[in-house]
């Protein structure tokens, strides 16, 4: 049987996959996205199909499961997965509970925010950090809802390292991108020798869409960039010091001294929400996790400030920017990522399939 597909992707009056829809935002002189990308349902919807099940995602670091049989949840959009260090290696699957105790997704649960709820391992929960073997046991709830009775047959995801950072991707047969990975590590130096101490990951959530969050990390002035994978820029830290950013697209933004290196893992709770899953590396612990905190909360301000701009435009909240035209877009980084985003669902496929691999459920 041969399903067609039917994107559905419409509202605030645009059709969200047309081209149209991001021309303003790809001209010599671009402009901001329409505020839909920002608010809207159906777009997190869309960027689950063009992004999150088709994009490689950083997930953590293997420091955080450094002992055989510790698992590490991480929530790709609506889809609960999990990386566990076995005897083989790393291994990706998809939660045994995807979605929870329920027989169907709850309406409550299909809002585009994650929710509180002891079915952690869902995919429409909000996660729980790195559980340790030890509290694995058989009969213990974390056993059931990640990993069920026999893990061995749960549906897989690819898995794949870059450095200490662990990616997994849940399309059918994606490429890594090897080569480019290899260019942003020569170029960034953000891990070695000089930096040999990861800290504990620590989580800072903020009120704005995951794209300006990206946007407000890697704020600075462009230096290099490999097509829409990733871009690196030179900037400065709130006090002055020399640094490097880089946003590797979707979800991971590195920020990097001589001194130390900042992970940041992005990973959207709301669509007008973002936790930032932070570890470092240096040299002190202690003192660059501090250190990047807040420097995380000072780029973040910006973040949610433009969140706020984008949300209301069009809307009775500010009704002088009813029916004007969309503002510029100032930040390299943030053109660079309308770029991106644009790419992504230019390449989904959209005609006749055999099978549907994902469905998000659409009231």
């Amino acid at each position: 049987m041969t399903h067609r597909r039917d994107l559905g992707y419409r509202d605030e009056g645009h059709d969200l996959a047309d081209p149209a829809f991001y021309a303003d935002a790809l001209g010599h002189e671009p402009r901001v996205l329409p505020p839909a990308a920002f608010r809207s349902l159906r777009f997190s919807q869309l960027e689950d199909e063009a992004v999150w099940t088709r994009d490689w995602i950083c997930v953590g670091t293997h420091e955080a499961i450094a002992g055989r049989g510790d698992l590490l949840p991480f929530t790709v959009g609506t889809h609960g997965i999990h990386v566990q260090r076995t005897d083989d290696g790393i291994v990706a699957r998809f939660n045994k509970a995807q979605h929870g105790g329920c027989r169907a997704v709850p309406l409550q649960c299909q809002t585009g925010a994650k929710t509180k709820c002891s079915f952690t391992s869902c995919g429409y929960s909000r996660d729980r950090g790195a559980i340790p073997a030890s509290e694995l046991g058989d009969g213990t709830p974390q056993m059931h809802q990640y990993l069920g009775l026999r893990p061995e047959r749960l549906l897989t995801a690819h898995v794949q390292s870059w450095g200490p950072l662990i990616f997994v991707n849940l399309d059918v047969a994606p490429a890594w991108p090897a080569e480019e990975l290899a260019s942003l590590g020569r170029l960034g130096g953000f891990f070695g020798n000089h930096k040999p101490a990861w800290s504990d990951e620590v989580w800072l959530e903020y009120a704005a869409n995951w794209k300006l969050m990206g946007q407000a990390l890697a704020s600075g002035t462009p230096a290099h960039s490999r097509a829409d994978i990733w871009m690196l820029a030179d900037t400065a830290l709130s006090d002055g010091t020399p640094a490097r950013a880089s946003w590797l697209f979707p979800n991971l933004v590195l920020l990097a001294t001589e001194r130390s290196t900042a992970i940041v893992n992005l990973q959207p709770t709301a669509m007008g929400q973002t936790l930032c899953r932070l570890s470092t590396y240096g040299s002190d612990p202690r003192g660059d996790r501090l250190l990047w905190r807040e420097e995380i909360r000072f780029r973040a301000e910006r973040g949610e400030a433009e969140h706020e701009a984008r949300a209301l435009w069009g809307t009775q909240h500010h009704p002088q920017t009813i029916g004007a035209a969309l503002p510029s877009q100032p930040d390299a980084s943030g053109a660079w990522m309308q770029g991106a985003l644009a790419a992504r669902v230019a390449r989904m496929p959209r005609g006749d399939f055999a099978q549907p691999l994902y469905q998000n459920p659409r009231g």
